[in-house]
């Protein structure tokens, strides 16, 4: 082998390896090297609240809360200190703005998720107070055990917005 093809396999090979010593430390953010729940066994796991629904008889609970000017659709529920929250999102009946809408909180200490569901709903976050003030009937307040502020108040809150966005 000549002394010029010799130089050029070296150099060669010098420079393969330095490209490949460069590339291997950086991905140079043109991949995204933890996709978060997107692979099996990815190490972290997506945050999403898990949330119940509640039943027809919940859901028509809150609507004749709210009143006619208001609709609602459907209902998250988990358990929390002292009885369930329930999530609804309300929108006025008059809007063609799906950015209308308003998250409110309401508290039971019944079961809402069963179909006979018979108890009385407590407007827990201001949204849902706000949204009753009109009404002729309304809504006591809300036992001490339920807080706006509480996990599960923020988890059936999460619940109403991820909703919202599928």
């Amino acid at each position: 082998m000549t002394t010029r093809a010799k130089t050029t396999v070296t150099a060669f090979l010098g420079a393969a390896s330095l490209a490949l010593l460069l590339t291997a430390c950086d991905p140079g953010g043109a991949q995204n090297i933890d996709p978060v729940g997107k692979v099996p066994g990815s190490e972290e796991k997506s945050r999403s609240a898990e949330c119940a629904v509640a039943a027809s008889p919940a859901v028509d609970a809150i609507g004749t809360a709210v009143g006619p000017h208001d609709t609602t659709e459907f209902a998250n529920v988990t358990a929390g200190d002292g009885g369930w929250y329930l999530g609804a999102s309300i929108v006025p009946e008059d809007s063609k703005d799906a950015n209308d809408d308003e998250v409110t909180v309401w508290a039971t200490t019944e079961d809402p998720t069963k179909d006979d569901f018979d108890g009385t709903l407590y407007a827990v976050n201001e949204a849902a107070q706000d949204a009753t003030e009109d009404e002729s009937a309304s809504v006591p307040p809300a036992p001490s055990a339920f807080s706006a502020d509480s996990d599960a108040a923020q988890r059936v809150e999460s619940c109403v917005v991820e909703a919202a966005d599928r």
